[in-house]
């Protein structure tokens, strides 16, 4: 029996505005308005860049501990609330581990190389991997080529990284030219090492043809994450309604094929399994 696929929603990112589209939410209460869409057409994590007064992302720790308390108040039984500590060239590694910290939140997404950007700052981001895990904060490691990969690995082998308690995401295209993401990026991952060593794993990519690229990843047995941060466009090539749109397209799509779709609370029990392994 082949294990349900979670479709993680993406629905801001850092660099957007409502001049990119206007259903891009800038505010708690349209990221309630959004969530709500999502969580009915199949996402069971929402992927969260917080934004300030001016609709700039941030990382300061009082903006995303309400942001976090308010979103968890409306959403808990619905979905899994991912805090994500993305420099975006603004932040650094210290303050990126502070936001944690300081929000404890259930879920967080972090750049491995960001936090780790060369061998001085291991021992410092080994010790808040580690705490994260002993807090059971389920970690998404985001990846963007093949080198951050195997440094994953080596931090893994090397006892740098624990080895339970995280998932990773396959980042395709993000340093190509126009940030045009194909299927055929994922080549340049070992996705049959990730299968083998049985590391749970999900893809997002840029542009166009992310639907496509999502549908590979499915295929081989990742999870997926969709929405506004990557891609505006629907199937059609036209601009999707919401991001509600594109989560629906991909559930649809891996309904039709015979895949299971995780709840919440299957994403939960995974998260507990992933623990305790």
């Amino acid at each position: 029996m082949q294990k349900g696929r979670t479709i993680i929603v993406a629905p801001n990112g850092a660099r957007r505005s409502k001049d990119d589209h206007q259903q891009l939410p800038m505010t708690i209460e349209d990221m309630a308005v959004c969530l709500t869409q999502c969580k009915d057409a199949g996402a069971a994590m929402a992927h969260m860049h917080v934004r300030n007064e001016q609709g700039k992302h941030s990382l300061d720790v009082g903006l995303n501990r309400e942001w976090l308390m308010e979103t968890r108040a409306r959403f808990d039984s619905d979905m899994v609330i991912q805090l994500t500590t993305e420099a975006v060239g603004l932040y650094q590694p210290e303050e990126q581990m502070e936001l944690v910290r300081g929000t404890e939140p259930e879920a967080v997404s972090l750049a491995l190389r960001e936090l780790r950007p060369n061998a001085a700052f291991e021992k410092n981001a080994s010790r808040f991997f580690y705490e994260l895990n002993e807090r059971c904060i389920y970690v998404q490691y985001i990846l963007y080529d093949a080198a951050d990969l195997s440094l994953y690995f080596q931090m893994v082998n090397d006892r740098m990284l624990p080895n339970n308690g995280h998932h990773l995401l396959l980042v395709l295209g993000k340093y190509k030219k126009d940030m045009l993401s194909v299927p055929t990026d994922l080549l340049e991952f070992d996705i049959k090492r990730i299968t083998r060593e049985e590391i749970s794993w999900a893809t997002c990519a840029f542009g166009q043809y992310e639907h496509q690229c999502l549908s590979a990843a499915i295929s081989l047995g990742g999870d997926i994450r969709v929405g506004f941060e990557n891609n505006l466009m629907n199937l059609m090539g036209q601009y999707a309604d919401n991001n509600a749109e594109l989560v629906q397209q991909i559930a649809a799509m891996s309904q039709n094929v015979g895949l299971y779709i995780n709840s919440a609370e299957d994403l939960r029990k995974n998260i507990f399994r992933s623990f305790e392994s």
